[in-house]
């Protein structure tokens, strides 16, 4: 119980990080507009499905994807199907995979485009934006992912330097 209060408040942290990092967005370069979406929520969600329980991820899924809808959304329950979604086809997808940092990294990148377009035309079938694929991948994908890419790098040190603390710590003295 007490490791589900953690993965809650872990949650908690990485949506209001969203939150602050998305006000990074769009950037102007060259007249050009590059947009930044980051996908921190999305990356917890994952990890925790790959390296702990996939049904811990998909109650976090469910909360946070609540409150991913409740402060961004204008349709309610687009995020909470979208985690859904993604934890699920991920979990499915990757117990045929060996779990290992490349493969995990791999999978999250584009796990974050799918997220991203499944969201755009949810959005675009109910009529409330206009979804340009040619547009999203010049402008958008590129700098949404070398942003979230950048966030897993040190979401993956943060962790690695904690299992290498953590197995020092439970090692046998000879």
């Amino acid at each position: 119980m007490k490791r589900a209060g953690i993965y809650f408040l872990l949650g908690i942290v990485c949506f209001y990080l969203d939150t602050l990092l998305a006000m990074l967005s769009p950037i102007n370069i060259f007249g050009l507009q590059f947009v930044l979406v980051p996908r921190l929520t999305l990356m917890f969600l994952l990890l925790l499905t790959f390296y702990r329980n996939v049904y811990t991820a998909i109650i976090l899924g469910i909360l946070l994807g609540l409150m991913t809808d409740l402060y961004f959304g204008q349709i309610y329950g687009v995020y909470l199907i979208s985690y859904l979604i993604c934890i699920l086809t991920i979990e499915k997808f990757f117990s045929l995979f060996y779990r290992d940092h490349s493969m995990v990294f791999l999978i999250v990148l584009v796990s974050i485009i799918g997220l991203d377009i499944l969201v755009a035309l949810i959005y675009s079938m109910v009529g409330m934006m206009q979804f340009d694929l040619i547009q999203f991948l010049f402008f958008r994908m590129p700098t949404t992912l070398l942003l979230n890419a950048v966030l897993l790098i040190f979401i993956y040190l943060i962790l690695d330097s904690r299992q290498k603390r953590k197995r020092t710590i439970d090692m046998k003295i000879k």
